[in-house]
């Protein structure tokens, strides 16, 4: 699959804008960079940490079956760093999967397998498949790839990858719910195509940059708000949002209407995130009352096109209510609002993407504890530094 260079120059273009606005920095390289050095490249600091943990070097044969392996990997993928004087967490791999590995009874199979894998005796095609077969995840896999040799391998989050792959143009690629060796070697080729645009950019630029550089275009900017009408169009247009589209929205994606037309109607407060923002102090549980909301925050809508585009994943924690609680928490999700309410005139067009984010309903409490209400990056910062203590 190959990413049209139009489009990799206008993200940058954003990405470039996106630093300066944020730091006042004019961006050189990602290594020198403050944004990215604070955001993004405590991920080098990871990897170190975990090879360093791993120490496959000093693996013996007959350590396989020991447990030994299997403590090794363990001790790699729970690798927490100080990096800039902060405790960070290994936050590449999801934390369930870590534990789960972590408890695994020893297997002699596993550690024979990684034992292999990590001292280059077997092919990365047949390692993959075999890590499958042992009932570890596509996202596990990835990074037990990854600190093998970040030159050549990536981390991967899937849902949230194929949400970034719309923005570059390459909808049809998904990684959710296709791990296999083929699909994994094409996420690391089209974040290669990435890096080799970047190095045009910054002859010093990493495949581990890239990765980077296309977190951030499809998490901190797009959540802010900051890429362009014109970019955001060019996303819907070449994405796959059948979905959306089954929802009969105006493209692109607005939602017109006057206050003033606007009918009284009656809310339950239990989903009070439909709710204007000034009134949640004056709720109370089990109530309900009548009141007058506008089309910005009434229109289901655009809430279900938000929910259809980003999906039921909480853009702050990453919660995914139906992986937690099973079928009752299918779907489940507060729909966040970066446009402030009070901000809203007499008429608003409302874009489902740019406008709405979905956040759990602990995250969306916490992002209107402050006035004006905190954005998502400085949030998701707060998570981190906190949970690092």
């Amino acid at each position: 699959m190959i990413i049209e260079q139009s489009i990799l120059e206008s993200l940058y273009s954003q990405f470039v804008g996106f630093i300066a606005s944020h730091t006042g920095e004019s961006f050189s390289s990602f290594e020198k960079s403050g944004y990215l050095n604070g955001e993004e490249n405590y991920k080098y600091k990871v990897y170190e940490e975990a090879r360093e943990n791993l120490a496959n070097k000093y693996w013996k044969s007959e350590d396989i079956g020991t447990g030994k392996i299997q403590q090794k990997v363990s001790s790699a993928i729970k690798a927490r760093v100080n990096y800039r004087h902060e405790m960070v967490d290994n936050n590449l791999v999801n934390w369930r999967q870590k534990d789960i590995f972590s408890k695994k009874a020893i297997s002699k199979s596993l550690e024979d397998l990684c034992f292999n894998f990590y001292k280059s005796n077997i092919k990365d095609n047949d390692a993959f498949g075999l890590f499958l077969n042992e009932g570890l995840s596509y996202q596990f896999t990835a990074y037990l790839f990854f600190i093998k040799n970040k030159d050549k391998f990536l981390p991967i989050s899937q849902e949230r990858f194929d949400q970034i792959f719309k923005q570059i143009g390459l909808a049809e690629f998904k990684t959710s719910g296709n791990g296999s060796w083929e699909n994994y070697s094409e996420f690391c080729a089209i974040i290669k195509q990435v890096q080799t645009f970047l190095k045009t950019k910054d002859s010093k630029a990493t495949l581990l940059d890239a990765h980077s550089f296309l977190w951030i275009l499809g998490n901190q900017m797009l959540t802010q708000a900051h890429l362009p009408p014109a970019i955001i169009n060019h996303v819907t247009e070449k994405a796959d949002l059948a979905q959306v589209q089954a929802l009969d929205i105006p493209h692109p994606l607005t939602l017109t209407e006057s206050v003033e037309t606007l009918p009284v109607i009656e809310v339950d407060e239990k989903y009070a995130d439909e709710l204007p923002t000034e009134s949640l102090d004056e709720l109370f549980e089990g109530a309900k009352r009548t009141i007058t909301v506008n089309a910005y925050e009434r229109s289901q809508k655009a809430r279900d096109a938000c929910i259809a585009y980003w999906q039921a994943i909480c853009a702050v924690c990453g919660i995914d209510f139906e992986k937690v609680y099973g079928d009752i928490g299918k779907g489940f999700i507060h729909v966040h609002h970066l446009v402030k309410i009070a901000d809203i005139g007499q008429e608003y067009a409302v874009d489902p993407i740019r406008d709405l984010i979905p956040v759990c309903p602990n995250c969306h409490a916490m992002l209107h504890k402050s006035e004006p209400p905190m954005t998502i990056e400085a949030l998701k910062a707060k998570i981190r530094t906190n949970t690092a203590r």
